[in-house]
């Protein structure tokens, strides 16, 4: 969830097509840093999945798994994947136990929902817009549930859950 004092104004398609791009550039710059400084990550706490950082051209991220796979990952897919990740909340599909089915539903491959992996979920939730407060003149204060791809907004009311275009809701900011 973002903070509500980051929003410059109200109305949620400003602040997404404001924030969106800049987190996502953010999470990209903060992962291949990692990936670079480290040259090895070890995800989900097992030590048996361990990804290495084996190269970055100007369009793809190479990536392998210790005598397993090696992967070129497109920086326009992996972008994508994140958008995914920061509009559908990052605990549906970064959930460690039941990720790949999920992964699979959302259009994103395995060695991406690995690389994924390598930055906290921490990091995804504070630049996602998933829980924030809104309000709808008729229905009163909800909370968002999601961001589809066609841009509609899911939110949670009381009494219900709707999918709405961006602009007939509103951020609440304080």
């Amino acid at each position: 969830m973002i903070e509500p004092n980051k929003f410059s104004s109200a109305d949620l398609n400003q602040a997404l097509h404001e924030l969106e791009d800049r987190y996502i550039d953010e999470l990209e710059d903060m992962l291949i840093s990692q990936l670079m400084d480290q040259k090895s990550v070890q995800l989900y706490g097992e030590t048996d999945e361990v990804l290495e950082f084996a190269g970055r051209t100007n369009y793809k991220i190479r990536l392998r798994r210790p005598n397993k796979n090696v992967w070129s990952i497109s920086f326009k897919d992996f972008r994508e994947s994140i958008r995914k990740v920061l509009r559908t909340g990052p605990s549906k599909i970064l959930d460690e136990n039941d990720s790949t089915a999920v992964a699979k539903e959302e259009n994103i491959d395995y060695p991406t929902t690995l690389l994924l992996h390598v930055l906290p979920n921490d990091e995804y939730k504070n630049r996602s817009f998933v829980g924030n407060r809104v309000i709808h003149p008729t229905w009163g204060d909800g909370r968002i549930v999601s961001i589809l791809d066609s841009g509609n907004v899911e939110v949670e009311f009381p009494d219900r859950k709707v999918v709405l275009k961006p602009n007939f809701i509103k951020l609440i900011t304080a």
